[in-house]
């Protein structure tokens, strides 16, 4: 799982949070389970528990092959905070389309 981390923030007053897409909120009731691939992460509040599993309940070959590898279960009560695009996802679609230099100069996709 590349890159994941969290910076925890405490206090009062307004935080400003930046991400790729839209943010969405979404509130747990108490028991209640959300599963989501990590890559839309935001933030969440402290009530909430979290584990970080395998995508596929059948083994971690078919997890990976599925393209989530690993996703994040979250339990309320408490609110969490998800983009609504993923930027690795984003730009696995964009690099095919880059232009490529070969040597009869540069060629796109």
């Amino acid at each position: 799982m590349k890159g994941f981390f969290f910076i925890q923030i405490r206090g009062s007053g307004l935080v400003l949070v930046s991400s790729f897409g839209a943010i969405v909120k979404r509130t747990l009731a108490a028991g209640e389970k959300y599963i989501v691939d990590t890559g839309h992460i935001v933030a969440f509040e402290e009530t909430i528990q979290y584990t970080l599993r395998k995508a596929s309940e059948q083994g971690w070959l078919r997890s990976m092959a599925s393209g989530e590898g690993v996703v994040a279960e979250y339990t309320g009560p408490g609110t969490i905070y998800l983009q609504t695009r993923n930027l690795q996802a984003f730009t696995g679609q964009l690099i095919p389309l880059l232009p490529t230099q070969n040597a009869g100069g540069f060629r796109l996709g």
